[in-house]
């Protein structure tokens, strides 16, 4: 099971498009988990599979959770912005919350890095800015998880 991990879009709708326009070159998705400040980004989409979002800071008319925890393939994933949990100055938060609700992936953004560290048992996943041309896919199956850019995508 492959997810499309995406954050930080902030209304770039020519990257949304571009990203769309590979990942049917490149094969299949089947869930798009989006962290937040897409300003509506994820409704022009028009994905072919389940998507999951939350809000971010700069979503200021979202209706989209603070939140959510997502169950696939019996994998639970803490999905999350990151600002209300203070990943500027840390991922400790971040991975105690998703902890607390037994997840084994914290996905999130806000600060723009593409980046995974492993903190208290939790894999924490900043698939980095789509604005910038980054996003990332993880694999449920096999655990492997590849990052993307503007010079690898």
């Amino acid at each position: 099971m492959n997810l499309l991990l995406l954050s930080d879009s902030h209304g770039n709708t020519e990257q949304l498009m571009g990203i769309k326009r590979r990942l049917k070159e490149q094969g299949k998705v089947d869930a798009i988990l989006f962290a937040g400040d897409g300003h509506g980004d994820m409704s022009r989409l028009n994905a072919e599979c389940d998507i999951f979002e939350v809000r971010g800071n700069c979503d200021l008319f979202s209706r989209q959770p603070d939140q959510q925890l997502i169950t696939l393939l019996d994998t639970k994933i803490f999905l999350a912005h990151g600002h209300l949990l203070g990943v500027k100055r840390g991922l400790d938060r971040l991975a105690a919350a998703a902890r607390e609700k037994g997840a084994k992936y914290a996905v999130y953004g806000h600060n723009h890095v593409q980046e995974i560290n492993l903190i208290a048992g939790v894999q924490c996943i900043n698939p980095g800015a789509l604005l910038n041309g980054e996003y990332a896919i993880l694999n449920l199956t096999d655990g492997r998880l590849r990052f993307f850019n503007r010079a690898t995508a």
